[in-house]
């Protein structure tokens, strides 16, 4: 099988952990966790990391931090992976889901500014929501596929409407905006709360096996992070513990498989960006194939997970690679159509739907070879 996306192990990353089992630090206390929070700061650009079990742990965190409670609505993207609206979810809030453009595959900022000014009015504990009368607390965009949203235009409306903006870039690590990374200020985010999460999951551009992290650039904001993630303790003698916390902090283990794999990020993305190219260039004018993910401006994306748009639906396709030999996936469910969030607002989805019914994530690991990547594109023209 040619598999669609698995990680790249290859280089000191047995090493590091043997040192972890040999040492005997295997859990979250251990060189590894602040040695792995220091260097994704720095190669992302802010000032601090908070290195956390998972993506959806850190987003968690990060809502809680933004203080989004029960009841609340975040408004994010009608087309993710479930993550972001589990998160929500955990606060016993609701999502309330925006488009994405055609134009960019990305969330859609000019219907979220017209959510916010017609649908939105300013209401005893902030702006609620005209249809359910509920509380806006947040922005979440999702930045989708490699590349990234407008931040710079998402920093300006969370300060005009005063709300924080979480950024899941679970997809995004390895992206730029304006050439900064994923976690680097943006002019005007030091008048609101601004935090930037990822994930680590194996399926991403690097990975520690399971994981993700908090990126912000105000030091404060960090350290509170980082005391609810390792179960929000004040006295590790006497067991003393201030607050609800929770057990999100990374083992010394999945830290130094981070380690490892932040080192070789440089030829992880170039990699990537290869195989789009050749894709790209391979199915041009291709009958049946309108496109991958567009180039959006200011972004320099990681490629992360190369997907095509058909004329058609995807499924076919999708079992005739099977059938080769070739996995490939489909975009996750439209959000608003499981079962535990079909009761949430939906402002917009139409292109959304269309990519969920017809965009195809096709073989693209960073380690897939020339030979590998020819064999699914000519099983794609085939087809």
């Amino acid at each position: 099988m040619i598999p669609l996306c698995v990680p790249n192990l290859r280089g000191a990353e047995w090493e590091l952990v043997r040192q972890c089992v040999e040492g005997e630090w295997v859990s979250y206390a251990g060189e590894f966790v602040g040695k792995f929070e220091t260097m994704s700061a720095e190669y992302v650009g802010a000032a601090q990391a908070v290195v956390t079990v998972s993506g959806t742990s850190a987003l968690h965190l990060s809502l809680i931090l933004a203080g989004v409670e029960a009841d609340d609505e975040v408004l994010m993207p009608a087309l993710s992976f479930v993550a972001p609206a589990n998160a929500i979810r955990h606060c016993h809030a609701w999502p309330t889901f925006i488009d994405v453009s055609p134009d960019t595959w990305q969330w859609d900022l000019d219907l979220v500014e017209k959510f916010l000014r017609e649908d939105c009015s300013p209401g005893p504990d902030g702006l609620a929501n005209r249809h359910t009368g509920r509380r806006v607390a947040a922005l979440l965009p999702v930045h989708l596929l490699g590349s990234m949203a407008d931040v710079s235009r998402l920093v300006a409306l969370s300060a005009e409407f005063g709300l924080p903006l979480i950024e899941d870039a679970a997809e995004a690590f390895g992206a730029r905006w304006n050439g900064g990374g994923i976690g680097a200020p943006v002019e005007g985010d030091d008048r609101i709360l601004r935090l930037v999460c990822t994930s680590f999951n194996g399926n991403k551009i690097m990975t520690t096996g399971g994981g993700g992290a908090i990126f912000s650039n105000d030091p404060a904001v960090a350290a509170r992070a980082r005391h609810l993630s390792t179960t929000a303790k004040t006295n590790v003698i006497e067991f003393d513990h201030d607050e609800v916390g929770y057990n999100y902090r990374l083992t010394n283990m999945a830290a130094a498989l981070g380690v490892a794999q932040l080192a070789q990020m440089d030829g992880f993305v170039a990699s990537k960006r290869r195989i789009a190219a050749a894709y790209d260039e391979a199915f041009r004018g291709t009958p049946g194939i309108l496109g991958s993910v567009p180039a959006v401006p200011h972004v320099s994306s990681n490629h992360w997970l190369h997907t095509i748009l058909l004329d058609r639906n995807s499924r076919p396709l999708l079992q005739h690679l099977a059938s080769q030999g070739i996995q490939s996936r489909p975009l996750w469910k439209l959000l608003s159509s499981l079962p535990f969030l079909s009761s949430c607002h939906i402002h917009s989805d139409q292109f959304s739907r269309h990519l969920v019914e017809n965009a195809l994530s096709i073989p693209c690991s960073t380690s897939l070879t020339e030979e590998d990547q020819a064999t699914v594109i000519a099983a794609i023209k085939a087809f």
